[in-house]
């Protein structure tokens, strides 16, 4: 807005700094020990910051609109319709004040779209809306996605290519802490039926290079 409109340029940054005033008090609440006195008295010191914010909020809309421009009382007006919802993280600890990591994350979808020229049929979207989710759920428990999707597809295919019937060993929550530790290292976690096939394999070619030789000598 203060780009936009640069009369505007003071009163937006006088809101920029009540809001970054606003990060800095919830930051400092979340370092604060949970049901500690200093938390409490944190939390405390953020909603008074919050209920100063908006009765600030007020006093502005309530000026004669000279003395408010339209635009900044359009935003104001707009903040008031979702108050609510933008002061859940009061409450809420665990709750961000924004939606930034959501928005970041979304960008790979973004990029991957026009990368790709999107989806040319439903079920194409529907695979992909499938697999990002997959994926960033994957990436959420800090797993590496290429060492967790190759381990489940290698499952899939020693289970005459289905799914596999115990999904517990591709489920982060499921998984045991080895297994969850391998994962997130990108240690090769294949099934151990094909691991066995590998190894029968490989002791039998020697056992034929053995009685091979044999013959030969003999």
């Amino acid at each position: 807005m203060a780009n936009a409109y640069p009369d505007l340029w003071p009163w937006a940054m006088e809101w920029v700094d009540e809001i970054a005033k606003l990060y800095q008090l919830n930051a400092l609440r979340l370092q604060a020990p949970a049901d500690s006195s200093l938390r409490a008295g944190r939390q405390n010191e953020l909603q008074q910051a919050v209920d100063e914010m908006a009765q600030r909020r007020e006093r502005e809309l309530a000026q004669p609109q000279p003395l408010l421009a339209q635009p900044a009382a359009q935003v104001l007006r707009s903040m008031a319709a979702h108050w609510s919802g933008l002061t859940v993280f009061v409450e809420h600890a665990h709750v961000p004040m924004d939606n930034n990591v959501a928005e970041r994350d979304a960008r790979l979808a973004v990029v991957g779209r026009k990368n790709f020229y999107g989806s040319g049929s439903q079920w194409s979207g529907q695979l992909a809306a499938t697999m990002y989710s997959l994926l960033m759920t994957a990436r959420l428990w800090g797993l590496n996605v290429r060492t967790w999707l190759g381990a489940y597809l290698q499952a899939c295919g020693d289970n005459a290519n289905c799914a596999p019937a115990d999904l517990d060993a591709f489920l982060p929550w499921a998984m045991d802490e080895q297994r969850l530790a391998a994962m997130r290292a990108g240690v090769d976690v294949g099934a151990p039926a094909r691991h066995a096939r590998v190894m029968n394999t490989t002791r039998d070619r020697g056992a034929t290079g053995h009685r091979a030789q044999g013959i030969d000598s003999s």
